[in-house]
């Protein structure tokens, strides 16, 4: 079995969750710095999880800073 060497991998070195003060419905979550395209590999994992987790209710917005 080959081997895949994951030294050079960028890690995030700042990751922080920070609750809204003025909503308890908002939170927001900072991960920096990620490798290319990385952001929208945990941008789909979040849709997923939050879309799978909250019966009876919806996802109306998603916003990753710097993404299109």
């Amino acid at each position: 079995m080959a081997t895949i060497d994951l030294s050079g991998l960028v890690r995030p070195q700042l990751v922080e969750a920070t609750k809204r003060e003025d909503s308890p419905n908002l939170a927001e979550f900072r991960l920096q710095p990620l490798e290319r395209g990385f952001g929208h590999t945990l941008g789909n994992a979040m849709r997923r999880l939050l879309l799978s987790s909250l019966r009876g209710s919806a996802v109306w917005a998603f916003r990753i800073d710097g993404v299109v």
